[in-house]
C-alpha cells in the first residue's frame, strides 16, 4: 500500500514534543524527512528505554521516516533548500527559546508550503515565551484540576499527553491548509497552542465561569437530607465506587443512576439475580428513578453499601476477560482496566488488524478501517542519518506525484471547506467535534437530533447562570457551533426517508450510534451509497464497527479502560483513577478529521466513496503508543506513578494559599540542572539547598524531600504569585487552572479562545475557538449551535425542495420532533 498521502513531502523539524504529527502523516503514506542535529533528535534520549538503553519513545514516534543529519546553525541554506521543495514543514517549541524558521520568508521562497508550528501557548501573548512541561501545560489548560477530587492531588497521565493534543491539532490544521492550497494555490502558517488544545479535555468545564455557571462540576453531587453524596458521571449519576477488583486486576463500572444510564445498572442487577449473587430487595430497585429516593432518605446509606458489597463479591470471582464477555452478552456498561500487555494479546485488536509489527515492536497502526489503501505499515525509526542523504537528493531532483497539488492559478479561498456538505448524526463529543471543525472552515453541516431523546451533551451543561436549559448547554453549543439543526424522530419511517434523501445530496455522513443501528434503520452504507456512490460515511464508536468487542456499551470512561488509559492516572499505591472525563472522545476527532479529508481528496481523483470506521479506543491508543513499545520490548506495562517523571524532578502540584474552604495549586517542573539552580535562586528555600540536589540523580533520590520543601515555599503564596516568581526565573510553573482561572487567563484571551455567537433570541451562545489557527484561511463560526428545530423548515425547503404543505404534513405526522 502506498498510502493516501503518497508523494506528500513533510520536513519534520520537531523533537519529542511534536513527533506524533509526522508519525501519523507517515502512516498515511507521506514522505517524512526528520532533520537531526549532530547529537540526534532529543527524543532519542526520552524514556522509556529497552534493555540496550535505546529510547522506546523514539522507536515509537520516530517510525515511518528517514533521518537527515544537518546542523541548523551552520547549514541554514541546505535546510532552506529542502523547505523550498516541501509541502509541509513542521516545527515545535517555545517562541524566543527554540529556533523557528520565519514563516514569511519560507512562504516567499515556497508559496505553496504549509508551515505548522506546535507551541505551548501560541506565538504571541503575555505567556507565549513561558517555560513549560507536560505537567504545567496540562495544568494551564484545565484538565488537571478536576482530578484533585479523585486523588487528593491534581494528577496527570504518567505518559505525556499535552504535546500530543497540540500535535494532532496541528495535523488537522495541516490537512485543512492543504485543501485550501489545492483550491487557492497558496500555502500558509498553522499554529497550535498546547494550552488551548488541552481545554478540549475538560468536557467544556473550561467554559463554566465564562458562561455564568461558576459552581458547575462535571460530577455534581446528589445529596440527601442527611449527608449522603453520589457522584455524577458525564452520562448519569453513579455511586462513589467505580473500580471493582477481579482476579487479575480491576474493572471500571459505575452503578449509574438516572435516565441517561440507569438502565445499564438495571441490566446488571437483573443478571446478578440470575446468578443468585444479590439480595432480592435490590432486584426491585429501578436505578433510573433512584436519585429522588436517595435524596428523600427512602434508601439508606447502609442499603447502598450492601448493594455495592454484593456486587464486589461477585466481581471478585471473575477475570477481566470474563467480565468483558458478560458485559457483551448482557449489555452492561463495564470494562476491564487493561494495560498494554492485555491489549497486545487482545482478540479485538487482532481481529481489526490494529497492531503493526514494526521491527521488534508491536505498535498502533492504521487509525481507521475502510480505507486500507490509505495507510502503510510503518518502517522502524531510523538510526541517526539513515536514508537522509538519499531523501534529500530525491526531493531536490523533482517529483511526479503531489497530493493536494496547489491550484495552478492563485485564487482567493476564504473558507477552504465551503464546498463540502455534511450530514451529522453524531452525539456528545467524539462525532460532533468533527463536524464542528469542518463548519469552522465553511462546510455546510446539518445536525440531526430529536427532542424525544435529548443527547447527553444537551443534558450535561454548564448552563448560563446555572439554569438548566437544553437549548443552552455549554458542552452542546461548544461541539455544535456553526451547524444547521434539523429535528427528526428517528423512530418514524418518514423521518428515515428524509435522512436518506439528505444523504443522497451530501458529501459526508458522520454518525456515532452503536454499531449496526444505522443498518437497522435502513440507513447502512450499502443503502446510502446506492443513492450516492461518492458518499463518505464516517462512523465513530467506542470499539469500532467490527471485532468481537464492537458491541460493548459505554461512554468515554469505558473507552479509557479498554484502551489502557485508565491504568495510567493515579497515585502510587492507590487504584488508578483514569484521566478526567471521557478521554477517548477528546482524542478521536483529532485523528478522524485528517483521515476524512484524505478520503475526500481520494474521492476527487477516483470518484470512490467509502465507509470509514473510527474506533475511539484505538484513537486513544495512538496517544500512548510508547506503552505498546515498552510492553513489546520488556514485557512490562507502564502504570500510574502520580506526577513523577524519570527526567523531571521536581514534577508535582503544590497546595497554595486559597480562600477558606477552597484549594488552589501550582504545578512546577524542573528538567535540567540549570533550571534547578534557577529554582533555588528564585525561592531561596533552605530546604532545597542540599548540594546533592544539583544533579538529576540526586534530586530523584530525594524527590519526597524536595516536594516537601517546595510545598512549604508555596503554602503562603497564591498560585499566580508562585507561577510569576518561577517563570521570571525561567522555571516551568503554571496555575492548576480552574474554570475561573481559565476565564481570567490573559494568554487564552490573547489566543481569542472564548467566543460568543448570538442565538435566535439574541442571547450570546458561548463556545471555544478552533484549536488550530490558520493565517490565510482562519476559522470562523458563522452561527450558534442550533436550538431544537431551529433550521428544520429551512433545510427541508432548501435542501429537499419540500413545499410548506409537505413540511406541515411531516410535522403533523410526528416526524419532525
Amino acid at each position: 500500500m502506498t498510502g493516501a498521502l503518497d508523494g506528500l513531502r513533510v520536513l519534520d523539524l520537531t523533537d519529542h514534543r511534536g513527533l506524533l504529527a509526522g508519525r501519523l502523516l507517515a502512516l498515511m503514506g507521506a514522505d517524512v524527512i526528520t532533520v537531526e542535529g549532530p547529537q540526534g533528535n532529543p527524543a532519542r534520549q526520552y524514556p522509556p528505554f529497552d534493555a540496550d538503553e535505546a529510547s522506546l519513545y523514539w522507536q515509537t514516534y520516530g517510525t515511518g521516516r528517514r533521518s537527515l543529519k544537518l546542523d541548523r546553525t551552520t547549514e541554514a541554506k541546505r535546510l532552506m533548500a529542502l523547505a523550498a521543495v516541501a509541502d509541509v514543514v513542521i516545527e515545535c517549541g517555545t517562541p524566543g527559546r527554540d529556533p523557528f524558521l520565519d514563516s514569511a520568508a519560507l512562504l516567499a521562497q515556497n508559496p505553496a508550503v504549509v508551515h505548522a508550528l506546535i507551541t505551548p501557548f501560541g506565538l504571541t501573548g503575555p505567556k507565549a515565551g513561558n517555560a513549560s512541561s507536560d505537567l504545567t501545560l496540562w495544568a494551564a489548560g484545565g484538565p488537571l484540576n478536576p482530578t484533585e477530587s479523585l486523588t487528593g492531588v491534581p494528577t496527570r497521565m504518567v505518559l505525556p499527553q499535552a504535546w500530543h493534543h497540540a500535535a494532532t491539532d496541528a495535523l488537522c490544521g495541516i490537512m485543512v491548509a492543504l485543501e485550501a492550497r489545492r483550491r487557492g494555490g497558496q500555502g500558509q502558517q498553522v499554529v497550535t497552542s498546547a494550552q488551548a488544545s488541552a481545554t478540549q479535555c475538560t468536557l467544556s468545564l473550561s467554559m463554566a465561569t465564562v458562561i455564568g455557571h461558576p459552581d458547575y462540576a462535571f460530577r455534581p453531587e446528589v445529596k440527601s437530607k442527611k449527608k449522603k453524596e453520589l457522584d455524577l458521571s458525564g452520562s448519569g449519576s453513579r455511586t462513589q465506587r467505580s473500580k471493582w477488583p477481579v482476579k487479575d486486576g480491576l474493572v471500571e463500572m459505575h452503578l449509574a443512576l438516572g435516565p441517561a444510564a440507569g438502565r445499564f445498572t438495571n441490566s446488571l442487577f437483573k443478571y446478578l439475580g440470575t446468578q443468585g449473587a444479590v439480595s432480592q430487595k435490590f432486584l426491585a430497585w429501578d436505578w433510573i428513578t433512584l436519585p429522588p429516593l436517595i435524596e428523600n432518605d427512602e434508601i439508606t446509606d447502609d442499603e447502598l453499601e450492601q448493594a455495592r458489597t454484593e456486587v464486589a463479591a461477585y466481581f471478585a470471582t471473575l477475570t477481566k476477560r470474563e467480565a468483558v464477555e458478560i458485559a457483551l452478552k448482557h449489555r452492561l456498561m463495564l470494562a476491564p482496566i487493561f494495560d498494554a500487555n492485555d491489549l497486545l494479546d487482545s482478540p479485538h485488536a487482532k481481529a481489526r488488524d490494529f497492531l503493526q509489527e514494526v521491527g521488534a515492536l508491536r505498535l498502533p497502526g492504521k487509525f481507521a478501517l475502510g480505507y486500507d489503501e490509505g495507510f502503510v505499515t510503518a518502517t522502524p525509526a531510523p538510526e541517526l542519518g539513515a536514508g537522509g542523504d538519499a531523501a534529500e537528493a530525491e526531493w531536490l531532483a523533482g517529483r511526479d506525484k503531489q497530493p493536494f497539488a496547489p491550484a495552478p492559478q492563485p485564487a482567493t479561498v476564504a473558507r477552504p471547506l465551503d464546498h463540502i456538505k455534511v450530514l451529522d448524526l453524531s452525539w456528545v463529543v467524539a462525532g460532533p467535534m468533527i463536524g464542528r471543525n469542518m463548519a469552522d472552515f465553511g462546510a455546510q453541516v446539518i445536525r440531526i437530533e430529536s427532542r424525544k431523546k435529548p443527547e447527553v451533551a444537551r443534558l450535561t451543561g454548564p448552563f448560563p447562570e446555572g439554569v438548566r436549559d437544553l437549548n443552552k448547554s455549554g458542552l452542546y453549543e461548544n461541539c455544535n457551533a456553526g451547524k444547521l439543526g434539523l429535528s427528526l424522530d428517528m423512530s418514524h419511517p418518514e423521518a428515515i426517508a428524509v435522512v436518506r434523501d439528505l444523504a443522497a445530496k451530501v458529501d459526508v455522513v458522520v454518525e456515532s450510534f452503536a454499531p449496526g443501528q444505522m443498518a437497522k434503520w435502513g440507513l447502512g452504507y450499502d443503502v446510502l451509497s446506492a443513492d450516492n456512490p461518492g458518499l463518505i460515511m464516517l462512523s465513530t464508536s467506542l470499539m469500532g464497527q467490527s471485532g468481537p468487542w464492537s458491541s460493548l456499551a459505554g461512554f468515554g470512561n469505558i473507552g479509557a479502560a479498554m484502551s489502557g488509559l485508565q491504568n495510567l492516572v493515579g497515585r502510587v499505591g492507590k487504584d488508578p483513577v483514569g484521566p478526567y472525563g471521557p478521554y477517548t472522545d477528546f482524542v478521536a476527532p483529532r485523528v478522524a478529521l485528517p483521515v476524512l479529508l484524505a478520503a475526500l481528496e481520494d474521492r476527487r481523483k477516483s470518484g470512490k466513496g467509502r465507509s470509514l470506521d473510527i474506533s475511539q479506543s484505538e484513537a486513544g491508543m495512538q496517544f500512548i503508543a510508547q506503552a505498546f513499545a515498552m510492553a513489546s520490548a520488556t514485557g512490562i506495562s507502564p502504570v500510574a506513578l502520580g506526577n513523577s517523571d524519570p527526567l523531571v524532578v521536581p514534577n508535582e502540584c503544590y497546595p497554595c494559599a486559597a480562600p477558606a474552604g477552597e484549594t488552589a495549586w501550582v504545578a512546577i517542573s524542573v528538567a535540567t540542572d540549570q533550571e534547578w539552580q534557577a529554582l533555588c535562586d528564585a525561592t531561596g528555600a533552605d530546604a532545597l539547598a542540599d548540594p546533592a540536589f544539583k544533579t538529576l540523580e540526586g534530586r530523584k533520590a530525594s524527590e519526597d524531600a524536595i516536594n516537601a520543601g517546595l510545598a512549604a515555599w508555596c503554602q503562603d503564596k497564591t498560585p499566580n504569585q508562585a507561577e510569576a516568581i518561577l517563570q521570571r526565573a525561567g522555571v516551568a510553573a503554571a496555575v492548576v487552572a480552574s474554570a475561573k482561572d481559565l476565564a481570567e487567563d490573559a494568554q487564552l484571551a490573547a489566543w481569542g479562545h472564548f467566543q460568543t455567537t448570538p442565538r435566535t433570541d439574541g442571547t450570546p451562545a458561548h463556545h471555544e475557538s478552533c484549536r488550530f489557527q490558520l493565517s490565510l484561511t482562519p476559522a470562523q463560526v458563522m452561527r450558534s449551535a442550533p436550538e431544537y428545530g431551529r433550521d428544520t423548515r429551512a433545510v427541508l425547503a432548501e435542501w429537499l425542495h419540500l413545499d410548506t404543505a409537505r413540511i406541515d404534513q411531516l410535522e403533523t405526522d410526528g416526524a419532525l420532533t
